[in-house]
């Protein structure tokens, strides 16, 4: 199975970033994107989930799988 986590690796901020606070992704046409919903995920409980979590978590969302059925699809 292929997996998209990362062990052992420190990502940091590009030394050419032009912004020095982050800001939410906005939301287009009050529509959660794809950045959105990475964010929303990842910022409500920092540190807990895997790269693997977060895409399916977009994949989910965007499909409406239900609750009940999450542990099937995945």
């Amino acid at each position: 199975m292929h997996t998209t986590n990362y062990h052992d690796t420190f990502i940091e901020v590009a030394e050419d970033c032009p912004v020095s606070i982050a800001e939410p992704p906005p939301r287009k046409e009050g529509k959660a994107t794809v950045a959105n919903i990475e964010y929303d995920t990842i910022s409500a409980q920092p540190y807990r989930h895997t790269s693997d979590d977060v895409v399916f978590n977009v994949y989910a969302t965007r499909n409406d799988i239900a609750d009940a059925d999450l542990t099937a699809q995945r």
